[in-house]
């Protein structure tokens, strides 16, 4: 069963998100691509879910996230904060970061400037 979270960080960015299985499992974040939502991963959310607490964000600017005004709101390193204050929202230090078209780019650029808050960085094209 999916549970829908909105949290604000803080940043003060409010995020949407919805996941799978239980808090305390290991944590698996699953980041969208362009133009989509968290509804992306909705089949990996439930699959995922069994064995971890599966969480997918909406990016900021999409969907039920907020959408701060100007180009600089949404360049790669406030999208990095962001995906890093979800994961401690949830009280994790590291977690399996799974992602793809644009949110691939931006947890490739989180998986290689924090090398030891991941277990494991997958990628779909």
């Amino acid at each position: 069963m999916l549970q829908h979270h909105d949290m604000t960080l803080p940043s003060g960015i409010r995020l949407h998100a919805a996941s799978a299985g239980e808090q305390g499992k290991p944590l698996m974040l699953l980041v969208h691509g362009f133009p989509e939502c968290w509804a992306a991963w909705q089949a990996q959310l439930v699959a995922f879910g069994r064995d971890h607490f599966a969480l997918a964000p909406d990016l900021r600017g999409y969907n039920l996230s907020d959408k701060p005004q100007g180009v600089a709101a949404y360049r790669v390193q406030p999208l990095m904060d962001d995906l890093l204050g979800l994961v401690q929202h949830f009280g994790y230090a590291q977690c399996v970061l799974v992602a793809h078209d644009w949110g691939g780019a931006v947890a490739w650029s989180l998986a290689r400037n924090i090398r030891d808050g991941w277990q494991r960085t997958l990628f779909s094209a």
